[in-house]
């Protein structure tokens, strides 16, 4: 116990002089969902052409399903 409360003492003694590092920020951030903005309206895109194109597929009959 005694190794314990001296470390709870140094720590805090030193917490007031030690300064945090520039990359540490303190609370909850938001994650940066920017970039997945255009990669979600690729995939959508991507996905309405393919549904596009099998339609007009089936409607000309590509695949011989219309007998």
């Amino acid at each position: 116990m005694d190794k314990k409360d001296s470390e709870q003492k140094y720590m805090k003694e030193n917490k007031e002089t030690m300064q945090p590092s520039p990359d540490h920020k303190e609370g909850i951030e938001e994650p940066n969902v920017k970039q997945y903005n255009k990669v979600q309206g690729g995939i959508v895109a991507f996905v309405i052409l393919v549904i596009i194109i099998i339609i007009v597929l089936v409607s000309t009959d590509m695949f011989g399903l219309l007998n």
